[in-house]
Formats: structure tokens, C-alpha cells, sequence
């Protein structure tokens, strides 16, 4: 961090975008600091903490989950909101990340800020259909969290634009939802495979799917087939299968295949 020149703790979401629209500061915001702040680009001259800034709670509004940018991974994991809201799979995933330490102090804005395979919650946040709300110099802009790396978004937050919040709908809150982080140890930040399964049934249909996979690339990604698979009726063995090719074309490796499939016929045969 030689290259660091100021530091600014701003008050307020309008101040510390000023700051990162500065052409004199050449800033780049960080929230709880676990990961970025160890490989800060030598172009960054300025050091912008965003721990004052109102972003940090968890609320409903208008019957959506609503999660501060700011929120850590401990007071999701400790939110009777986050715990009761899909089967408890927000709340799981906060917990599944590394040690108490970092999770007192990592943020959920943070950790979906820019891509990476071991963040946690890139795959739970695609599989849960989650909308971002980015604090932009055209003022504020809702996009879906799978826009959120697209090179057509023209935004890269933390340097032009700023996370706010996290939008979860209201539609997901009852959902049946798994997430499963395959790994050493449970406090293990690199993982071999993140899974996320959700669906839902009426009668013995399932009307909703959802399989979404993290870890094997920078951006998590939905397995289509397999979800064809559950809403056509064609059975767990069916849609495992479709999943484990799905894997395979992933290039996944036969052993991340074999146990994601196998923990996927699994959540199948719980419904």
C-alpha cells in the first residue's frame, strides 16, 4: 500500500462518491478491507473507508429482504430476518465464510463488489433472482445481480459507483433453498465447489428451480439443464445427470461432478 497518498472516511454515500468521481483522488472504496486491501492496484492513491456510511442494516420493504451493503457477515448470520428467509440459506452462507474474524468484519457489499471463485455470496444471490442497488453519478440504479459483472453495465463499483443495498425478492422468502460450500474445512475460504439448489412444488409438480454453481470461475453461473430437468418431472436420477454434464462442460474435474450431482439428487429426493 506505498502508493496510498490519502485516506477519507466519508459520513455520507454523496461524499464518498465524490470522492471516488474525483480525478484528483484516485480512490477505491473498501468496506471491511479482509481481501481487497491486500491487492489494492499501484494506481489507487487514495484509501476511501466506507465503515460511517448508512448502508448497513437489514429490513423488510415492501415484503423484500433488504441487506445494507455495509451489513457484515456476522450480523447476517445473526439476523432472525436472514435466518428465517429461504430456508435459512443467506444466514448459512454468511456462516460458511472463513473465521469469526473475518466475518466480524467482511461485508456483503464487499464480497460481491468485484468477481472472485471463493466469495460466498455471488452464488447464493444469482440463485435467489437478487437485485443490487448501485449509488451511480446518474444518481440511483437498481440492476439484476447477474448484470452486475456485465461488461454492459458500464460500472465497476468501488471505483465509479457504490453498492448500497441488496434486494432480495419477496417471492424467494419461502422458498425451499440449500446452499452447500465443498471444502477442506468449514472455515476454509477456497472452496473445490459453492452449490445453491432451490424449488418449488405444487402438488407433485415442481413449478420453480433454481441450481447455481460458484467457485470453478470468477462469476457463479446457472445450471439451465438441470433445472429443465426438475420442471419437466423427469426425476432426480434425470436431473442429476443433466447436472453432472453440465459440470463436465464446466470443466469441473470428475471429482467436482461426481459430489456436486450426488449432493444435488440428494436435495431432489427432499422434496
Amino acid at each position: 500500500m506505498k502508493n496510498i497518498k490519502y485516506y477519507v472516511c466519508p459520513s455520507t454515500v454523496k461524499e464518498a462518491l465524490a470522492v471516488l468521481l474525483s480525478k484528483k483522488y484516485k480512490a477505491m472504496a473498501l468496506a471491511g478491507g479482509t481481501l481487497v486491501s491486500k491487492t489494492l492496484p499501484d494506481t489507487v492513491e487514495t484509501y476511501l473507508d466506507l465503515k460511517n456510511l448508512p448502508i448497513k442494516g437489514i429490513r423488510l420493504q415492501g415484503g423484500n429482504l433488504v441487506i445494507g451493503a455495509g451489513a457484515t457477515f456476522d450480523e447476517i448470520d445473526r439476523s432472525k430476518l436472514c435466518r428465517s428467509w429461504a430456508g435459512g440459506c443467506v444466514s448459512r452462507a454468511a456462516e460458511a465464510c472463513s473465521s469469526q474474524l473475518v466475518r466480524n468484519m467482511a461485508t456483503i457489499g464487499g464480497n460481491i463488489a468485484r468477481p472472485h471463485s471463493f466469495n460466498i455470496f455471488p452464488v447464493v444471490l444469482l440463485g435467489l433472482d437478487a437485485k443490487v442497488r448501485l449509488q451511480t453519478k446518474k444518481g440511483a440504479q437498481l440492476v439484476d445481480f447477474q448484470d452486475l459483472y456485465s461488461s454492459g453495465l458500464g460500472l465497476r463499483p468501488g471505483l465509479d459507483s457504490l453498492i448500497t443495498e441488496i434486494v432480495i425478492p419477496v417471492k424467494t422468502r419461502k422458498w425451499k433453498c440449500e446452499f452447500i460450500k465443498l471444502a477442506k474445512t468449514a472455515s476454509s475460504w477456497e472452496s473445490y465447489i459453492k452449490l445453491f439448489f432451490s424449488a418449488e412444488k405444487k402438488g407433485k409438480s415442481v413449478i420453480q428451480a433454481r441450481v447455481a454453481v460458484g467457485a470453478l470461475s470468477p462469476r457463479p453461473f446457472r445450471a439451465p439443464e438441470a433445472e429443465k430437468a426438475l420442471l419437466s418431472g423427469a426425476g432426480a436420477e434425470a436431473a442429476a445427470k443433466a447436472f453432472a454434464a453440465e459440470l463436465e462442460a464446466a470443466r469441473a474435474g470428475e471429482y467436482r461432478s461426481s459430489a456436486a450431482s450426488s449432493l444435488f439428487k440428494r436435495f431432489v429426493n427432499s422434496l
